[in-house]
């Protein structure tokens, strides 16, 4: 008979936002100064959740920005506590939330190891016992006495997830830790991730990353709005989510509330069009394809604005990257109304369904995202003068090949 790891009772977490009042001079100075200028708001970030996750299961966590997936994990880890109802835990718990918490710039690696071991619940012998382990598994032996502030950020996000993957926990709590890094050091953070589930310890993990979900995981949840909206097996939770993402993207971007950033630039549209400024609703493989993005801005900003347009398979796969930083094509004046496109000449991606994700960043800080921004089909093309392409379960990415070389 399974034993129950986590027992969540009528859970739910308020938090209060603030809104500075409208009234006369006095009331609007008095704001800068004093909270009495201030409405508190009251929002649900989980409201009534109820769930039982059992010993040796390996749960993953879909939803959108805001579903409350990342307050759920605080909870579990008592970063924070809840506003009503209960949460029983049976066994001992360490999370991964944010990589490399509690780093010192100025300490070296090894110096880090000892610290963020500690910090995150080793004891000094357990860390010293593992430590070849871990200097290992980061493949930083030849930095390991240098002081982490003259690592990239790659090495860093190696370091903190080789010290913190070595704990050993009844449960495991885990955030998008595998969303950094490069992509051999994902697959051998995967791999990890892999050997302790086959160690019959409880995994909780949220990702953006269907597939990740699909490779590790055996029970889901889905979280929106705070509420609870499904859990079971991970294939019928992902495919109620997909399901979900596909009308949330009938939504038009102007109005989606979910999206992340400063403001400071905002995507108000993006239109699918072909090489006669025409919208198509279905785009033929191989054929021109513009996605027209329409910008607004509340000022002029003059320098340093770069935009992102990821294109991902429902199951969180990443087939395209497209951005003017790398093409060299620099944006350097954004305007109260911009428009910018990203052409294809020949669009490369299989038949199939696609999300399109879309950042804009200035000065190197997100002013907006939007993730699932829009969804596109891609149908049976022209992109072989044969008119054939691969079965897309053989892959998505058509190319050229094949040239004969007479002699």
């Amino acid at each position: 008979m399974n034993t129950a790891a986590i027992v969540i009772d009528d859970l739910s977490k308020i938090y209060k936002r603030g809104k500075v009042k409208h009234g006369d001079i006095r009331s609007s100075l008095s704001s800068r100064w004093s909270a009495m200028g201030v409405e508190q708001e009251e929002f649900y970030a989980l409201k009534d959740i109820h769930l039982t996750i059992q010993q040796g299961d390996l749960v993953g966590i879909v939803g959108p920005n805001g579903a409350g997936k990342s307050t759920l994990l605080k909870l579990l880890s008592r970063i924070t506590f809840p506003s009503q109802g209960r949460i029983t835990i049976h066994g001992t718990l360490s999370s991964m939330l944010e990589v490399g918490t509690g780093f010192h710039p100025e300490l070296t690696g090894r110096e880090n190891i000892y610290l963020n071991g500690t910090i995150i619940g080793m004891g000094r012998d357990e860390v010293k016992h593992k430590l070849d382990s871990i200097v290992s598994f980061s493949g930083l032996e030849d930095f390991l006495d240098t002081p982490v502030k003259h690592y990239s950020s790659g090495m860093y996000v190696r370091l903190a997830f080789s010290v913190a993957s070595h704990l050993e926990p009844d449960i495991l709590l885990i955030d998008e830790v595998l969303a950094v890094g490069d992509q051999e050091f994902r697959k051998k953070c995967m791999e990890k991730l892999l050997d302790v589930s086959g160690q019959g310890r409880t995994i909780i993990m949220v990702s953006h990353q269907m597939a990740n979900l699909k490779q590790l995981c055996t029970q889901g949840i889905y979280l929106a709005g705070g509420k609870l909206l499904k859990s079971g097996p991970i294939d019928d939770v992902i495919q109620h989510y997909i399901d979900a993402v596909d009308m949330a993207g009938q939504l038009s971007i102007a109005e989606r509330k979910d999206r992340k950033g400063s403001g400071k630039v905002k995507v108000n549209s993006i239109v699918v069009l072909d090489a006669f400024d025409q919208t198509i609703p279905v785009i033929s493989a191989g054929q021109k394809v513009v996605f027209r993005l329409e910008l607004l801005s509340s000022e002029s900003i003059s320098r340093d604005v770069e935009i992102k347009i990821e294109l991902f398979d429902s199951y969180g796969h990443l087939w395209c990257l497209c951005k003017n930083s790398i093409s060299g094509r620099p944006l350097d004046v954004i305007r109260e109304k911009t428009i910018i496109d990203c052409v294809f000449p020949k669009f490369p991606l299989n038949q199939g369904t696609f999300h399109i994700n879309a950042t804009i960043f200035v000065q190197n800080q997100v002013a907006d995202e939007i993730i699932n921004a829009l969804t596109i089909a891609v149908d049976q093309g022209m992109f072989y003068e044969t008119g054939k392409l691969p079965p897309s379960n053989k892959g998505f990415l058509s190319v050229y090949h094949w040239q004969l070389k007479t002699e």
